[in-house]
Formats: C-alpha cells, sequence, structure tokens
C-alpha cells in the first residue's frame, strides 16, 4: 500500500484538477453558446443549391425530399441535386419520379473516380451545381421549411462555411440520449465557433460558398477521411473565410436515430477516428474530456465517497447549465428528465469507445469498408 499511495496521490490531484479545468471550459462554452454570429440581410436572395449524396436510401429519400420541395424559398431560385451513390435499390427510381414532377431538382448518377467514399458523390455534385452557395443534407434528413433562407443570413461578404444543429428524432429512451448527445456536442461546436475557434461541423446540415470549397480544391484535393464534412471543415477553416454555426431551430435539421447499440457503436467510432486528423486545440478539448470522465469516474476508488459525489455533481451541474440554453432554444426542453440517462451514456462513450479504437479501426459504411 505504500508503494501505491504516491500514485494515488497524484491521481487525486489530477482528477480535482481536471473536475476544476471541466467547469471553467464549460463557463466558457456558457459564454459562447449565448453569443450571435454576423448576419446579412439580402436585397435579393441569391441562387442556392442543396447537395445530397444518397446511397441505398430507399427508406429514407423521399422524406428527404419532401421537406426539401416545401422549402420556404423562390423556386426559381432553388436546385436540388441528388446523387445518387451506385445505389442498387430503389433510390434512383424515387429520386427520377421527384425530378419529373419538380423542374428544381435533378437526379445525378455518380461516377467512379479516385476520390474515395461520399466526398467524390459530393464533389461531382459540387461541380454542376449552379448555386453561388451550397447546402448539404443527408438522405436520411428532413429540413425545415425555414433551413434555407436562414442560413443564407449567414453568409455574409467574409463568410465561407455556414453550420447548423442536426438531431435525431426520438420517441424511445435510447433514442432520447442520442438525442440530447447529438445538441450537446452539435451545440459545444456553435459555442467554440462563436469565440474564435471553430473545431468542426456536421455534414447533415453543412453549407458553404461554392468559391470557398474551389479555393480549397474541393475533396479532389483534401485529404480523405472517414468523416468528410470534418476534413472540408479543417480545410476550410485554414483559410480566409470565415465560418459561422448558429444553434437555432430554424434552421435545425432532423435525422434518423440508430436502432442498436451496435449501429450505435459503429457511428461513434466513425465519427471520433474522423477527429483524429484535428488540430492541437480540438485534441486539448477532447482530452480533458476523457480525463476528466475517466478521473471522476475513478474518484470512487481514490476519494471519500461525499468528496467523489461532489466532483460528480460539479460534472453534471456544468453539463446541465451548458445544455438549458440550447435545450430552450431548439424547444427540446421535454428532453430534460432524461440528463441523467444521457450523462452515464457520456461516460460509457467518453472512457469506452476511444479504448476500443486501439484493438478496433475498421470503418464500414454503406457496404464500403475503410481502414
Amino acid at each position: 500500500m505504500a508503494i501505491l499511495e504516491p500514485i494515488i496521490t497524484v491521481l487525486q490531484v489530477l482528477a480535482l484538477g481536471m473536475i476544476g479545468i471541466y467547469a471553467i471550459e464549460t463557463l466558457v462554452l456558457v459564454v459562447g453558446i449565448h453569443r450571435r454570429f454576423p448576419t446579412k440581410a439580402w436585397d435579393e436572395l441569391p441562387m442556392v443549391s442543396i447537395v445530397v449524396a444518397a446511397r441505398n436510401e430507399e427508406n429514407n429519400i423521399a422524406r428527404c425530399l419532401d421537406s426539401l420541395v416545401q422549402l420556404d424559398y423562390p423556386k426559381e431560385k432553388l436546385d436540388i441535386i441528388i446523387a445518387d451513390d451506385h445505389s442498387t435499390d430503389r433510390t434512383a427510381e424515387i429520386i427520377q419520379d421527384y425530378a419529373r414532377r419538380f423542374a428544381f431538382v435533378r437526379y445525378y448518377a455518380v461516377q467512379a473516380s479516385e476520390i474515395k467514399g461520399k466526398g467524390n458523390a459530393i464533389h461531382q455534385a459540387v461541380l454542376i451545381s449552379k448555386g453561388e452557395f451550397v447546402l448539404m443534407t443527408d438522405a436520411d434528413c428532413a429540413v425545415q421549411p425555414t433551413w434555407a433562407k436562414e442560413t443564407i443570413k449567414y453568409f455574409t461578404d467574409e463568410t465561407g462555411l455556414v453550420c447548423g444543429i442536426t438531431t435525431p428524432r426520438s420517441s424511445r429512451l435510447f433514442e432520447k440520449v442520442q438525442e440530447l448527445n447529438w445538441t450537446y456536442l452539435l451545440s459545444t461546436g456553435s459555442a467554440v465557433a462563436a469565440i474564435g475557434y471553430p473545431i468542426g461541423g456536421i455534414g447533415n446540415n453543412f453549407s458553404f460558398r461554392k468559391r470557398a470549397y474551389l479555393d480549397v480544391g474541393g475533396y479532389a484535393k483534401v485529404r480523405f477521411s472517414v468523416t468528410e464534412d470534418f476534413a472540408l471543415f479543417q480545410a476550410v477553416k485554414k483559410t480566409k473565410w470565415k465560418i459561422a454555426y448558429p444553434a437555432l431551430r430554424e434552421t435545425q435539421n432532423i435525422t434518423e436515430p440508430m436502432q442498436t447499440v451496435a449501429e450505435l457503436y459503429k457511428q461513434q467510432k466513425r465519427w471520433i477516428l474522423g477527429g483524429t486528423s484535428a488540430d492541437w486545440k480540438s485534441w486539448i478539448t477532447l482530452l480533458v474530456g476523457f480525463c476528466t470522465h475517466l478521473l471522476s469516474a475513478l474518484s470512487f476508488a481514490m476519494f471519500p465517497i461525499k468528496t467523489a459525489l461532489t466532483m460528480l455533481a460539479v460534472k453534471f451541474g456544468a453539463d446541465a447549465l451548458f445544455l438549458l440554453t440550447p435545450l430552450i432554444r431548439l424547444r427540446m426542453m421535454r428532453l430534460a428528465p432524461n440528463f441523467i440517462f444521457f450523462e452515464l451514456y457520456q461516460y460509457v462513450l467518453i472512457i469506452f469507445v476511444p479504448i476500443a479504437l486501439l484493438f478496433d479501426r475498421k470503418i464500414v459504411w454503406k457496404g464500403r469498408v475503410y481502414g
């Protein structure tokens, strides 16, 4: 025991220090989530292209297209491109039906190229797009009627990229926990972008100035990643273009939740593996989160129970304080009763998935294997 005492003491100091850093970091995020991004009042709305990459999405693509054709945006200024990435189900047939019925919807069959994965479909669609701005969502998403008009407001003359919040729909507890997790993660992205340190956005609510995309060479030049949206975000971040990331109901998209633990694990593994290409500032944030969760869990073996519970209360309280604003802003306070389950989920996700990546780095997406 005498040999272990110095180790335990060090771990105790680290645990207390991490909880303190986590609390301070959260207070900074609270400040960030209350900041507003600059907007532009357009005298005349610009032409926009909406790009959706679809691969074997026969169960989702009609729902997505239904929401897109109902956008509150001048139809003569809309150019909706659905890029069919070698689907083997009825996806192409469904898209072509919408293209026949709506003049502003286009079906595009993706061609094979040296660009890997989903980035290939997006790149080809962007090259044929008519809009000055490209708004992206996924085939399993439904957009708000206000999505396009409200997103365009954030493209000031200096802005090259605008991200938005996406959350999964939910009915079961398993799905509500996912919805809370998406809200927490993406609201964090919004908050840090507001204080001048953008770290990433999500591809199912991801819009860019076409010029900014071409400036970085698009996916023909951006290094391949299993999270192609994150890779493009990092490329634009290094240019002169500014990034906006409003956390608003008006620009919020709704996606499908994972139905099983196995599906959820694959999704989170892909996200975390894609995030390993982040810059050092993002790595610090990830490391603080990992260490805080790990050490606060271990605190029950290192401290008296009252001290361990106090640390846990600080961590839970900080998360609740931050989540309150996006839940109110997105009109999702119905999720508040599930907060404790979300916290438990965070511990499992943040501690065990990164450890699992040490032994399992293979990514399977839409039948394609990477890694």
